[in-house]
């Protein structure tokens, strides 16, 4: 379908007010339509087609290989490009947070199809979503792995590369975590055996290994406040990181659950929070202690957007209006809370989420609460997944400290 330029651009502005915007995103995007409409013009074009962003796109990718482009201008002339495609086509303009690229375009013609089918073929195993993508991601890195080495034929597969492909993931993933690799790994070799016609694979790949345990890393109660109430409300995220502050503080809920939650979740009349946890599946039932409640209220209250019809409690503060991501943004906003107040700053000291949940449970522990009841709070699979808080009982640990009664040492050597 033909529009013309200028119609499409006065069409695409109107969409993109509507996502509220900010002022120098918008002055961005204008320019970089005017900066397509003096091209079309430059060529004797005057109506948008396919035709026309496919000469344009070739234009900014021979400008930014031959350095008159700075990748900032590439990214932004071509993002602009392609809303106005997208505005043509559908009548309207879907912000994308996620990259256009797919997980598997780094592979080649002779691993993606494999990749492709073993992700299909663990779709079809019974298995969590979590653990699928966590098989995928690994099978994934180890076939970029053999990739690397330009291995082209897969029978061909030995003993020496599967251990190359160890070593390769050995570098991306802590000591504690390779357990779960060498089980994703046996899982890519035993799928390799039966549709790859590969031979003897699975043997070859470990079953023991080295596991690294740290000590758990908490702070006193003090502490803990100081870090909660760190956020400065005259900001614009303090209400909303103080609200998550305070709900992963006095509930030890994991940040992709803290990011998850939403508005139904929260019973304000029975004062409880209710969720199916993500890394288990498992509904759990938490308290809504007072101090939680009055941070969250205030924040849906005055300084959560509005206009939305986004369910997640937490909103980005910039449009779109959505949910937080789990990865990235909590760690950087515990991150900043730890720098501000000084808290555990030492070097082995960890400045997540994990350090509030650790030290709540040890709180909880403190207070000669059962094993099996912390495990349940904290919405663990097993009581063992809840055993390691016992290292940070330093007092019952020194209760069972044996002293030398009936080994005492000899007297000093001469």
């Amino acid at each position: 379908m033909k529009i013309p330029i200028a119609e499409l651009i006065s069409k695409s502005d109107t969409v993109i007010l509507k996502l509220n915007q900010a002022p120098s995103t918008l002055m961005q995007y204008r320019w970089a339509w005017h900066r397509f409409e003096v091209f079309c013009s430059e060529k004797g074009i005057t109506e948008f087609t396919d035709e026309s962003l496919v000469t344009y796109l070739r234009f900014l990718a021979t400008e930014l290989a031959a350095g008159r482009f700075k990748e900032w201008k590439y990214k932004l002339l071509r993002k602009t490009a392609l809303v106005l495609s997208e505005v043509q086509h559908t009548g309207t303009y879907r912000w994308k947070l996620s990259k256009h690229t797919r997980p598997n375009d780094g592979l080649n013609n002779v691993f993606r199809p494999v990749q492709e089918h073993f992700e299909t073929w663990l779709a079809h195993q019974g298995l969590a979503q979590t653990t699928q993508d966590l098989r995928a991601t690994v099978g994934r890195r180890a076939l970029a792995s053999w990739q690397a080495q330009e291995i082209t034929d897969l029978e061909a597969l030995t003993g020496a590369e599967v251990a190359s492909a160890l070593v390769s993931l050995a570098e991306n993933y802590q000591p504690g975590s390779m357990g779960t690799v060498l089980s994703a790994i046996r899982v890519l070799c035993r799928f390799l055996e039966e549709t790859q016609s590969c031979s003897g694979l699975v043997r070859t790949v470990p079953r023991n290994f080295s596991r690294h345990v740290r000590l758990v890393s908490v702070l006193p109660a003090a502490k803990i406040e100081l870090l909660a109430n760190s956020p400065d409300p005259d900001t614009v995220t303090g209400i909303r990181d103080r609200a998550m502050l305070l709900l992963g503080a006095r509930t030890g809920l994991r940040p992709v659950d803290i990011v998850a939650l939403r508005l139904q979740d929260i019973d304000w009349r029975h004062g409880c929070i209710t969720l199916a946890q993500h890394k288990t599946g498992a509904l759990l039932v938490l308290p809504l202690l007072a101090d939680v409640g009055e941070a969250i209220a205030d924040y849906l209250l005055h300084d959560r957007p509005t206009g939305t019809n986004d369910e997640h409690v937490f909103l980005r503060t910039q449009a779109p209006f959505v949910a937080l991501a789990p990865t990235n943004r909590l760690h950087h906003m515990a991150a900043g809370a730890f720098a501000r107040t000084g808290c555990g700053s030492q070097p082995e000291m960890g400045h997540g989420f994990r350090v509030l949940r650790a030290s709540l449970a040890t709180r909880i522990l403190e207070a000669d609460t059962p094993l099996p009841v912390i495990s349940e709070a904290l919405g663990h699979r097993s009581i063992s997944s809840a055993k390691h808080y016992l290292a940070a009982d330093e007092n019952r640990m020194r209760e069972c400290c044996l002293d030398f009664t009936g080994i005492e040492p000899r007297g000093k050597r001469s």
